[in-house]
């Protein structure tokens, strides 16, 4: 069985991502988690290098970039909060193209927004997926929170 995808949308890198994702995590179930979750942290990590000069690393900075960078898609993000360490971000549309295709990979792919924030702010963040449109949610949220 394969994953549904749009072969239109494959120009799109994010897109991809989650399309090769989602057919490896169809495939291998539970053994593929780990190294989704892993590579996608890795990958968030290494995009976050690009976000902020060292000296303007800070938790603000690094949303506010992440926001920015997001505007300029064609699934933008909302910030919605934003306090001294917590911030709630609502999405309309997946950039990755994991609309109705479940909670857990969603989750394993969103470690990648993880790693962006984590390397971009230069702390360690707690990261929860509250909302998600994979999981059939009419919007995503997800919460970004500075680890005491």
């Amino acid at each position: 069985m394969s994953v549904h995808y749009d072969p239109g949308r494959l120009d799109d890198a994010n897109y991809t991502l989650g399309t090769l994702c989602s057919e490896f995590y169809e495939r291998f179930g539970e053994k593929a988690k780990e190294i989704i979750s892993r590579i996608c942290y890795q990958r968030g990590v290494a995009l976050g290098r690009r976000f902020l000069r060292k000296e303007d690393k800070s938790f603000d900075n690094a949303i506010k970039a992440f926001v920015a960078v997001s505007e300029k898609t064609k699934t933008p993000g909302k910030l919605m909060s934003l306090e001294r360490d917590k911030a709630i971000i609502h999405g309309s549309g997946c950039p990755l193209g994991l609309e109705k295709k479940g909670r857990p990979l969603c989750e394993m792919m969103m470690t990648l927004d993880h790693g962006i924030i984590e390397e971009a702010s230069g702390k360690k963040i707690r990261f929860k997926v509250k909302k998600t449109l994979a999981a059939g949610d009419a919007f995503c949220e997800v919460i970004f929170e500075m680890e005491e």
